[in-house]
């Protein structure tokens, strides 16, 4: 009888540890600011495990205010160098180092993360230097905090809970000198395949990286507004450089909807939303549905899924 609740115990534990769940923390697509929507930024959450995908500003408040303790975020997924999406690990990481966390915390992302750390640290190290002869407590930050670059498609990370796959998305133009590149990533935990496509325009070859997922966490535009929004605020030169990188390298709902179908995933969930401002989500969904039936979501900040 000991035995079997011992047991019971343990699946109970298991089955607890297998929850996994994901929160929008920012759905705000682009480096405008918005006092609606966030930057991007998820939290993979596995049990009591958190790990994040994209940083974009703000993403400790965003954590807090989703009921997530940030000073847990111990792996930090960058799908690209674009401001939005990177601007606040460091921030983040920071953070944590200075209210308590004592953990290594792993940075995984594009080429020059690992050079980004260094660029924070000298940045950090008159706060760090202050903070370190006021308490004795403090570790140094060179061995809490650590970043690796990702140059190739494949394994990133696996852990206890997750695996974590990088595939290359379509949002840089063709003809860079490939420095440059950006990630999709697909999740596997122990109850759900969850993939992030990072920015993109068309691609073909995520069909088969999203294959079967359980969630399909996609961006999305909507050309017609963006370009009126654009037009409206920013200068006409940069205006027309950005419309060309809108449409060729973000999607709009209809090829998301053809993604998601030829893929067979269960559920999309539509974020980084350009405009993302005011539109109601029948612009994305009806767009959406016109190829795919399954569940489909416009993503707000702290939704989870």
């Amino acid at each position: 009888m000991k035995n079997l609740f011992s047991l019971a115990l343990l699946l109970l534990a298991v089955g607890a540890a297998a929850q996994t769940r994901v929160v929008t923390l920012g759905t705000q697509g682009g480096p405008l600011p918005s006092v609606t929507r966030a930057q991007p930024a998820n939290a993979v959450v596995v049990g009591d495990r958190i790990y994040l995908v994209d940083a974009g500003n703000g993403v400790a408040r965003q954590l807090v205010a989703a009921g997530l303790d940030y000073r847990k975020v111990g792996t930090v997924f960058i799908t690209h160098n674009h401001d939005d999406h990177d601007a606040d690990w460091g921030t983040l990481l920071g953070l944590q180092w200075s209210t308590g966390r004592r953990a290594e915390t792993h940075v995984y992302g594009p080429a020059g993360t690992e050079s980004m750390l260094q660029g924070f640290l000298q940045y950090f190290a008159p706060n760090a230097r202050i903070r370190m002869a006021d308490s004795p407590g403090y570790p140094v930050p060179q061995k809490s905090w650590h970043a690796h670059d990702i140059t190739t498609p494949g394994l990133v990370f696996h852990d206890d809970r997750i695996t974590v796959t990088a595939g290359e998305n379509c949002h840089y133009a063709p003809g860079r000198d490939g420095q440059d590149r950006s990630w999709a990533l697909r999740f596997q935990t122990p109850d759900q395949v969850i993939v992030f496509s990072g920015d993109t325009g068309r691609c073909p070859q995520l069909v088969e990286f999203a294959r079967g997922a359980d969630l399909l966490v996609h961006e999305v535009i909507d050309l017609a507004l963006i370009e009126q929004a654009m037009r409206r605020e920013l200068p006409p030169q940069i205006a027309e450089g950005l419309m060309r990188h809108m449409k060729e390298e973000h999607t709009t709902a209809e090829d998301v909807g053809r993604l998601a179908a030829a893929a067979q995933v269960k559920k999309v969930v539509l974020t980084h939303v350009i405009p993302g401002r005011d539109e109601p989500d029948a612009v994305y969904l009806d767009a959406v549905k016109k190829h795919y039936g399954g569940s489909a979501v416009v993503a707000r900040d702290l939704m989870a899924f």
